[in-house]
């Protein structure tokens, strides 16, 4: 399948035919102490066409955005944030090589990344416990609605003949690096830790998912590069296979879920840069938000979360077995009809049933809080 590159600013638009020439010759030029390319040699890389007709092929078309001045780039129709900025220089884009080796090849060729084999487990964390209970929400706090999905995606992952490990299947307080060393005693495993949200500002909401970030640059939401951002950490040794399984993970969300796109993102989370196999930390919308709460807060909609998230892991195996590629955005919405503003949020459950379906441990009544 191709995909449209659309680069703002230069009016640029190609269709990648991704057919990438025998020999390439990188032009890389050295900005504030690093290297950087066009985003015209990034385009020709991956063997791109300016016939715009052959586009339409009767699926939907998939987009490379470059951004000036953001470290934003959209990819198959997701949002990614880069390391560092998309910078204009002399007319023409540049992208760091830092930020093209490590999110944009993965995010465009998962079957060229090394390394990616059929996992034995997969470890599935639930966020918080006992009591470290997470944001709070006017239904119920992040560690019970973390626990319930896990459970939900385990059962998922179970059904489809898959071993499934959970580092705390009980309402139990595990500290960080501990969580990371029970993972680590499974062979051959991935790590999926599942959590949610919350924000000062009410309004902020939506999905977003994070992987280990690379050394030698900053997370997502710093903005300059520290000495701390230089240590190798056990997950850097993965981090390529851990963008993939994010990936893979992400497009599945946003295909079966209509929520607000906040990112592919890099954070070095103790669960994370801890870790010695591929890992991500996967945020499932605010509850500090009404309209996330109230998805969050009904049984079905957790239901088809956890379903998502289980297809996404399933795709990072095909992926393992067969280099196929993982399933898009798009080919998830393929042939779906309803659009995103005629997908309502769900009611707010009766009480009793967040009584039987969770913990009998609510948050008291009041703003929702920071975790």
């Amino acid at each position: 399948m191709g995909f449209v590159c659309r680069i703002p600013g230069l009016l640029v638009s190609a269709l990648c035919v991704v057919s990438t020439a025998a020999a390439f010759e990188w032009a890389p030029r050295r900005i504030d102490g690093r290297d950087y390319v066009t985003t015209g040699q990034v385009l020709q890389f991956y063997g791109l066409s300016k016939d715009l007709e052959t586009a339409s092929t009767g699926q939907a078309a998939m987009e490379i955005s470059f951004r000036p001045d953001t470290r934003e780039v959209v990819i198959h129709g997701l949002k990614h944030v880069l390391a560092f900025p998309v910078l204009e220089r002399d007319g023409k884009l540049w992208v760091s090589r830092l930020d093209l080796s490590r999110t944009i090849e993965p995010a465009l060729r998962p079957g060229f990344v090394a390394g990616i084999e059929r996992p034995r487990t997969v470890v599935l964390d639930a966020g918080h416990g006992g009591h470290d209970k997470g944001a709070v929400g006017p239904y119920q706090y992040e560690k019970n609605f973390a626990l319930d999905v896990t459970r939900r995606v385990r059962d998922e992952l179970r059904r489809a003949g898959v071993d499934v490990f959970l580092t705390r299947n009980s309402d139990t307080f595990i500290e960080l690096p501990v969580r990371a060393e029970m993972a680590a005693r499974k062979k051959d495993a991935i790590f999926v830790s599942l959590h949610f949200n919350a924000a000062p500002n009410s309004a902020a909401q939506g999905f977003e998912i994070y992987s280990v970030t690379p050394r030698g640059a900053p997370s997502s939401q710093a903005d300059e590069l520290l000495a701390r951002d230089m240590v190798q950490e056990f997950g850097n040794a993965y981090e390529l296979q851990s963008s993939v399984l994010a990936n893979a993970i992400y497009h599945a969300m946003h295909g079966r879920l209509r929520m607000m796109d906040r990112g592919i993102k890099r954070a070095r989370f103790a669960v994370l840069r801890l870790a010695k196999m591929p890992a991500v930390l996967v945020e499932g919308g605010f509850l500090s938000n009404p309209v996330d709460a109230r998805r969050i807060a009904s049984p079905k909609w957790r239901t088809q979360y956890a379903n998502a998230v289980a297809e996404g892991i399933l795709a990072y195996f095909a992926l393992a077995d067969s280099k196929q590629r993982p399933p898009l955005v798009a080919d998830y919405r393929a042939g779906e009809r309803v659009q995103v503003a005629a997908t309502p949020a769900p009611e707010p459950p009766d009480p009793a049933v967040l009584l039987r379906d969770l913990p009998d441990d609510k948050p008291p009544p009041g703003t929702p809080e920071s975790h």
